[in-house]
């Protein structure tokens, strides 16, 4: 049975029966964007909010694990898969595997996604910022500065502008950078303490970081060019070191607290508004995901572990997927797509109802269903099928009323359905 435990400021929430740890699953962004809309904490407010479970357990990841992000199809990534200079990649049920290897003596730490999809890896060991291609998953150096003590965690703009914290952890001493599409790096600010966590507020207007061992958060106003100024204090989370960060919607923070097992939300205001309490003591970072952006992914450096907990709020990043989406779609009307989920009928339904999905050509599919917190429930189809037209029936008559979602997978694409139960 897994530890599980609740947000400092609520009551005791009830677990899962029988101690079975529901792992969240994350349905593809540009399709569940159809469905999902940014949920209200009015919304939110029957969920078992900031109740954080072991998602992967430990084993896969080292405890230099670090860097979560998650890609536009839901998948979680994060460095030091099963030794150092590897990049894991963890599917939406949970099942981790290599992703990636970097050049030699090259470590990774912050992960981030551009709009291309190309994932930016802070490379602490080589003062690089490497770029993993999608497709052929080769890595090349996006960016270079030698000056750098070690680029640790990353931010980045809607416009791809990123920003890395260069703590020297020797000298207790930190720096911001900028880094531009074209992979030139400029200072923005010295003299900080040890930078670690950086994220950029939702609007694109400030740019946070946090120092681990001074235990402050800085805000600065934000140009469209990347430029900073104004800094000041937005709040001190005293005596725990912080460590990564990332936004929500609504300009909250969320900031991992090593050594305390939290992790903190705090406004944009700078008021501490909760606390979310892991089964964990040492939380490294914090991504956002899920199948409306509201699951919270926490790697674990006590044991290598990832944690997860749903929050009221999608996460800025999955917000930039949405955004993005346009220029997606654009892209699979160039790009024949191997299926078509045509849905379900009748729909809402009482019992039964029919799944219609053509196939381009031959292709082993899998066709499951999922409930809203992630959980498979049943599963359709599971092996090959022709081209051509296939209608399968889904007899639900011993499923409780509610929302479902069927998540089709074939010829390498995937594609979820929205369908409601009434009874």
């Amino acid at each position: 049975m897994s530890t599980r435990r609740n947000f400092m400021q609520t009551s005791a929430l009830t677990g899962v029966a029988g101690g079975t740890i529901f792992r969240p699953l994350i349905f593809p962004l540009a399709i569940v964007a159809l469905v999902f809309h940014a949920p209200s904490q009015g919304r939110a407010a029957d969920e078992n909010l900031y109740s954080s479970t072991v998602f992967v357990k430990p084993g896969a990841f080292t405890t230099s694990i670090e860097g979560p992000a998650c890609d536009a199809d839901g998948n979680l990534f994060a460095v030091a898969f099963a030794r150092s200079g590897t990049i894991g990649k963890v599917t939406p049920s949970g099942e981790a595997s290599l992703y990636a290897t970097l050049p030699a003596g090259s470590l990774g730490n912050g992960i981030r996604f551009d709009s291309r999809g190309v994932m930016l890896v802070a490379d602490y060991s080589r003062h690089n910022v490497l770029a993993v291609d999608p497709k052929s998953r080769n890595v090349s150096v996006y960016a270079h500065e030698s000056s750098m003590s070690q680029p640790n965690d990353l931010a980045i703009g809607a416009n791809d502008i990123l920003y890395a914290s260069d703590p020297d952890w020797g000298k207790s001493t930190g720096r911001i950078w900028r880094i531009t599409t074209d992979g030139v790096v400029a200072l923005l600010d010295s003299g900080l303490g040890t930078t670690n966590g950086i994220e950029v507020s939702p609007d694109d207007r400030k740019l946070y970081v946090n120092e681990s061992t001074q235990y402050n958060v800085w805000a600065y106003d934000l140009s469209p060019e990347g430029n900073v100024s104004n800094k000041r204090l937005l709040i001190k989370l005293p005596d725990t070191t912080l460590d990564g960060m990332r936004c929500d919607i609504a300009g909250n923070l969320y900031i991992t607290r090593q050594g305390k097992g939290t992790v903190a939300k705090v406004s944009p205001a700078g008021e501490l508004l909760l606390e979310v309490e892991l089964a964990g003591k040492n939380p490294s970072n914090i991504a956002f995901g899920g199948p409306d952006g509201r699951t919270c992914y926490v790697t674990m450096a006590d044991d290598g572990s990832i944690e997860t907990f749903r929050v009221d709020q999608p996460g800025r990043s999955w917000k930039l997927f949405q955004d993005r989406k346009p220029a997606r779609v654009a892209e699979q009307v160039r790009s024949p797509k191997p299926f078509v989920l045509a849905g379900n009928h009748p729909n809402p339904f009482n019992a039964a109802t029919v799944i219609t999905f053509t196939l381009a050509q031959d292709s082993p599919v899998e066709l499951a269903v999922y409930n809203t917190i992630g959980q498979r429930v049943a599963l359709l189809r599971d092996g090959p099928a022709g081209a051509g037209i296939h209608k399968i029936v889904w007899n639900a008559a011993g499923f409780p009323s509610g929302i479902y979602f069927v998540r089709m997978t074939a010829g390498g694409a995937a594609e979820t359905r929205k369908v409601t139960l009434v009874k």
